[in-house]
């Protein structure tokens, strides 16, 4: 694989196309962020697939200016300023890896995050807070030890659940990095984390499912029209 390709395999106008998705979407709502007058967006099921169509740096930079143009037209979606987009980009660079067989990526990030929260005296008062981070350690062992190939299967079935565990994997990486972010920033108390304890499963739960109903067909069809995105994308460049 040439380096041109290495770094950019899909044309940049369908990059494009995703990030002005991520964008617009970023204005519809979908969940409350508690504590902090903010909303998560429906765009957060988009965003991990960034990373699963393209690869881990193009997926991040389209999340990135997807993220950062959403924000200007829908402020209500940011909660740490002009840096918010580094969540949602750091969530497309760990399902790109995860896509490309790296499950290692996002499952030591998970685990990085995790540690860092008990740096802080309110992690260590809110211990039960990573118990959710284990969904993602969960997503990336299965992901890399069970279904590393299903992404560019011909099985309809087996793209489904390979696109869920890389997004959901991508979604927790973004949620451990949100989390330790606004611990460090709102110094959030225990009593708000325990009140978004059971929330906050079921959002990630959801977008990684919504990621799943949207990528696997865009995995299965967009190759039979020349578009080769996935792991289709990475064994077309290795044939190179």
């Amino acid at each position: 694989m040439n380096k041109r390709n290495a770094l950019l395999s899909t044309h940049p106008a369908v990059i494009a196309v995703w990030a002005a998705l991520i964008a617009v979407v970023t204005l519809v709502p979908a969940f409350p962020i508690i504590g902090t007058g903010a909303t998560f967006s429906v765009s957060a099921a988009l965003v991990p697939l960034a990373g699963i169509l393209f690869g881990p740096i193009p997926g991040a930079i389209c999340a990135a200016i997807g993220a950062f143009i959403g924000q200007l037209i829908a402020p209500h979606t940011v909660f740490f300023g002009p840096l918010t987009f580094l969540i949602p980009t750091l969530n497309a660079l760990c399902a790109g890896f995860a896509m490309r067989k790296k499950w290692y990526v996002p499952l030591a990030v998970t685990v990085l995050f995790s540690a860092a929260w008990f740096i802080f005296p309110l992690g260590r008062a809110a211990w039960f807070q990573p118990i959710i981070w284990s969904l993602g350690v969960i997503a990336s062992l299965v992901g890399w030890f069970v279904a590393s190939d299903w992404i560019g299967s011909d099985n309809r079935a087996q793209v489904f659940v390979g696109v869920f565990l890389a997004a959901l994997s991508g979604t927790i990486v973004d949620h451990s990095f949100g989390s330790t972010w606004a611990l460090v920033m709102f110094q959030l108390p225990r009593e708000v984390w325990l009140a978004v304890l059971a929330l906050a499963p079921v959002e990630r739960l959801l977008f990684s499912l919504g990621a799943a109903i949207v990528g696997t067909p865009l995995l299965i069809g967009l190759p039979k029209i020349g578009v080769f995105v996935g792991q289709k994308m990475v064994e077309e460049d290795d044939l190179d």
